[in-house]
């Protein structure tokens, strides 16, 4: 008898059992750049229209100057 198609097949390789599937080290660190390094592109655009239009400073590094 076959088995039925929704049981997932067992992991298993040269005898030892394999954990889920997880994100690496690297994995983190693309995922980091991929949607931080863009997040903060636009946040620091934001921040130039605002402080262009207003005249004022209105970004973090002005509160730490």
């Amino acid at each position: 008898m076959t088995e039925p198609a929704h049981r997932p097949p067992e992991r298993r390789v040269r005898g030892h059992d394999l954990g889920k599937p997880r994100l690496t080290a690297a994995g983190w660190l693309l995922l980091l750049a991929y949607v931080g390094v863009p997040a903060m592109l636009v946040g620091a655009a934001l921040d130039f229209t605002i402080q262009w239009l207003s005249g004022e400073c209105m970004g973090l590094w002005c509160y730490l100057k």
